[in-house]
Protein backbone atom coordinates (compact mmCIF):
# COMPACT_ATOMS: atom_id res chain seq x y z
CA UNK A 1 0.00 0.00 0.00
CA UNK A 2 1.22 3.16 -0.96
CA UNK A 3 2.11 6.37 1.28
CA UNK A 4 -0.25 8.32 -0.17
CA UNK A 5 -3.38 5.47 0.42
CA UNK A 6 -2.56 5.18 3.90
CA UNK A 7 -3.26 9.41 4.46
CA UNK A 8 -6.40 8.89 2.44
CA UNK A 9 -6.93 5.89 4.93
CA UNK A 10 -6.45 7.97 7.85
CA UNK A 11 -8.71 10.80 5.98
CA UNK A 12 -11.58 8.42 5.25
CA UNK A 13 -11.91 7.59 9.35
CA UNK A 14 -11.97 10.91 10.12
CA UNK A 15 -14.67 11.96 8.18
CA UNK A 16 -16.61 9.02 9.60
CA UNK A 17 -15.86 10.28 13.27
CA UNK A 18 -17.09 13.48 12.20
CA UNK A 19 -19.62 12.44 10.68
CA UNK A 20 -20.80 10.21 13.62
CA UNK A 21 -20.25 13.10 15.50
CA UNK A 22 -22.43 15.61 13.37
CA UNK A 23 -24.99 12.74 13.69
CA UNK A 24 -24.82 12.70 17.25
CA UNK A 25 -24.83 16.86 17.43
CA UNK A 26 -28.11 16.34 15.31
CA UNK A 27 -29.89 14.22 17.49
CA UNK A 28 -29.66 16.05 20.51
CA UNK A 29 -30.54 19.26 18.37
CA UNK A 30 -33.84 17.07 18.03
CA UNK A 31 -34.24 16.64 21.41
CA UNK A 32 -33.65 20.38 22.20
CA UNK A 33 -36.45 21.36 19.56
CA UNK A 34 -38.89 18.66 21.34
CA UNK A 35 -38.37 20.70 24.84
CA UNK A 36 -38.45 24.25 23.16
CA UNK A 37 -41.99 22.99 21.44
CA UNK A 38 -42.80 21.40 25.11
CA UNK A 39 -41.81 24.24 27.20
CA UNK A 40 -43.15 27.15 24.50
CA UNK A 41 -39.43 28.27 23.84
CA UNK A 42 -38.72 30.26 20.45
CA UNK A 43 -36.53 28.33 18.23
CA UNK A 44 -34.55 30.81 17.10
CA UNK A 45 -32.02 32.04 20.15
CA UNK A 46 -29.67 34.66 18.24
CA UNK A 47 -27.46 35.05 21.32
CA UNK A 48 -26.76 31.37 21.55
CA UNK A 49 -26.44 31.37 17.99
CA UNK A 50 -23.65 34.38 17.81
CA UNK A 51 -21.62 32.64 21.43
CA UNK A 52 -21.35 29.24 19.41
CA UNK A 53 -20.12 30.60 16.10
CA UNK A 54 -17.96 32.92 18.11
CA UNK A 55 -16.77 29.87 20.42
CA UNK A 56 -16.19 27.67 18.24
CA UNK A 57 -13.90 30.30 15.54
CA UNK A 58 -11.81 30.27 19.06
CA UNK A 59 -11.39 26.58 19.57
CA UNK A 60 -10.94 26.28 15.52
CA UNK A 61 -8.24 28.85 15.64
CA UNK A 62 -6.50 27.39 18.75
CA UNK A 63 -5.87 24.14 16.68
CA UNK A 64 -4.54 26.29 13.72
CA UNK A 65 -7.74 26.47 11.65
CA UNK A 66 -8.87 29.06 9.42
CA UNK A 67 -11.16 31.27 11.48
CA UNK A 68 -13.35 32.36 8.44
CA UNK A 69 -13.34 28.64 7.86
CA UNK A 70 -15.09 27.95 11.49
CA UNK A 71 -17.55 30.44 11.43
CA UNK A 72 -18.55 29.16 7.64
CA UNK A 73 -18.80 25.59 8.62
CA UNK A 74 -20.92 26.20 11.73
CA UNK A 75 -22.92 28.44 10.11
CA UNK A 76 -24.32 26.06 8.05
CA UNK A 77 -24.41 23.09 10.96
CA UNK A 78 -26.42 25.63 12.69
CA UNK A 79 -28.63 26.33 9.53
CA UNK A 80 -29.77 22.99 9.87
CA UNK A 81 -30.34 22.53 13.00
CA UNK A 82 -32.63 25.40 12.54
CA UNK A 83 -34.82 23.86 9.64
CA UNK A 84 -34.50 20.52 11.47
CA UNK A 85 -36.07 22.25 14.85
CA UNK A 86 -38.36 24.28 12.84
CA UNK A 87 -39.85 21.13 11.23
CA UNK A 88 -40.05 19.78 15.13
CA UNK A 89 -41.78 23.08 16.98
CA UNK A 90 -44.29 23.41 13.37
CA UNK A 91 -45.91 19.90 13.84
CA UNK A 92 -48.54 18.88 15.97
CA UNK A 93 -47.74 15.59 18.16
Amino acid sequence: MSELENFRQEIDAIDRQIIGGLAKRFEIAKQVAIFKKQQGIPMMQSARVEAVKQSRQELGIQHGLNGEFMIALYSLIIQETCVMEDKIIKTDC
